[in-house]
């Protein structure tokens, strides 16, 4: 597979449900001009390679096929294995997207359901088709994203098998000391009052896939502009289809976006009066307006606020510094021992961690949501810069595993393992296959798809009234009154 066929995949995957959203959640002509325009974009980003060199060869994503599948069976998706307590909404949303008109108006109070449908979209469209809701349309279109972003990742770093693992498990070292910690003290890990951690790639996949996938496929477009085309502003069709995956994510690469284009042309301001970039950037910009006013009009309130202005202070001081602190700490050394720090991307990397520094600051949401979804692009992309380097690192060094310099960065492969794979194993312990085959030993029952009639109904019993709240959309707003379909 080529780089730009992977480049034209990842965008179709991202624009696929925003094509399906224009069409189904706004009114004609608006949906009509924003289908033309979806279109119209995608062709002009379509990138066309004249080598016949290829990027990845066929047994590659073959190997590629059956990791993704493995991984998103492990992550709870279509109910074949443990599944965490988000699948409760998950499977909620997909439900009611499926059994609904859209856009989805809830019937218990006559409002508009304001959320981030993304994910669901296709498999829903699909299940619509077949008559019945699918958990294999599910599986399989969180498997094809996730093959897009590992087909990514071998190619950043030379189908290097080890850094696909070092991806997947950098981060959550801090976690996994305070847990230690705790019970060398004699004290057992109890739920913090909100979330300031930095979780690793392959455990997000056990909390959040529907958002997990479009950040790392956008996080590889981003850094194949930045990095290779050194055109960052051709990311922007990519950065602004997001949102109707995940809000936090996209408010960040926002600002992600906004920091590289300014890294990259603030010598030449002027270039932005060319044909070319103003399209990339102009275009997008006004196809996101329906959108933005469609998200706007979710304007219920929720917890919010600087960390320190909660309590009690010092149990939130004390997560914070495993969580966020000790992380940060791992991952700038990592990137001292790459040499990244003096590299041609210095200030980027810079950029990021003082980007994750200050997302890490601000509460927003119950559990913290704002930090646990918006700190993932940025370590996706730090990732991706210290995947890169790594590569490069062990192919100057065929025997870098020797050198004592190589020691923590084993180290940090082996603890941020530890976590992840523990839910792995707990998700080989607990599936339909074992539960078939040891009924007597295993109980596995995969959270219901249709217990609640709509996401709104299910929010208010699984989790509070004010948490299902957040997904209502206000009387009288503009969506409603002039773009609602």
């Amino acid at each position: 597979m080529k780089t730009t066929l992977l480049r034209n995949l990842s965008l179709g995957y991202l624009l696929l449900p925003n094509l399906i959203f224009s069409l189904g959640w706004f009114r004609m002509p608006f949906s009509v001009l924003l289908v033309a325009g979806l279109i119209f974009m995608y062709v002009q980003s379509y990138q066309r390679e004249k080598e016949l060199k290829t990027d990845l060869a066929t047994r590659h994503m073959i190997e590629i096929a059956f990791i993704s599948l493995a991984i998103i069976a492990f992550s709870g998706i279509g109910g074949f294995c443990f599944q965490a307590f988000d699948y409760w909404a998950h499977n909620s949303k997909y439900y009611t997207l499926y059994n609904q008109s859209w856009p989805v108006l809830f019937k218990e109070n006559g409002r508009y359901a304001c959320h981030y449908f993304g994910f669901f979209l296709v498999p829903a469209l699909i299940s619509k088709g077949l008559g019945e809701l699918s958990g294999i349309a599910l599986y399989l279109w969180a498997s094809l994203g996730l093959f897009i972003g590992i087909c990514w990742i071998f190619i950043f770093t030379q189908k290097s098998h080890l850094s696909l693992v070092f991806f997947l498990s950098l981060g959550g070292i801090g976690h996994l000391a305070k847990v230690l910690l705790l019970r060398a003290i004699g004290l057992n890990y109890h739920v913090p009052p909100f979330f300031t951690e930095i979780w690793p790639v392959l455990y997000q996949t056990q909390w959040a896939p529907n958002q997990l996938i479009p950040i790392i496929i956008v996080s590889c477009i981003i850094f194949n502009d930045y990095v290779y085309t050194k055109k960052p502003e051709k990311s922007f069709l990519a950065v602004i289809s997001i949102f109707i995956w995940g809000i936090f994510p996209s408010i960040v690469f926002v600002i992600i976006f906004g920091v590289l284009i300014l890294l990259r042309y603030y010598k030449e301001p002027k270039y932005f009066l060319k044909p070319r970039p103003m399209l990339d950037l102009f275009v997008p910009g006004l196809l996101f307006i329906p959108t933005f006013f469609f998200f706007l009009q979710g304007k219920n309130s929720v917890v919010s606020g600087f960390i320190w202005q909660f309590n009690p202070l010092n149990e939130i001081a004390f997560h914070y510094f495993f969580g966020v602190v000790v992380d940060l700490a791992v991952l700038y050394g990592i990137v001292v021992i790459l040499n990244l720090h003096r590299s041609a991307y210095a200030n980027a990397i810079h950029a990021l961690f003082l980007l994750l520094i200050m997302i890490s600051l601000v509460r927003m949401g119950k559990w913290n949501d704002w930090f646990l979804r918006g700190s993932t692009p940025v370590l996706t992309l730090l990732s991706l810069f210290i995947l890169y380097r790594f590569s490069e690192w062990m192919r100057e060094r065929p025997d870098w595993y020797k050198l004592k310099i190589a020691y923590p960065i084993i180290v940090c492969i082996l603890l941020g393992l530890v976590v992840p794979v523990s839910h792995i194993n707990r998700a080989l312990r607990e599936n339909v296959i074992t539960h078939i085959l040891f009924p007597d030993k295993v109980k596995f029952t995969p959270y219901p798809y249709n217990q609640y009639e709509d996401f709104y109904q299910m929010g208010k019993s699984v989790y509070s009234e004010q948490e299902a709240n957040q997904f209502l959309g206000q009387k009288g707003s503009f969506y409603e009154m002039y773009l609602a379909r």
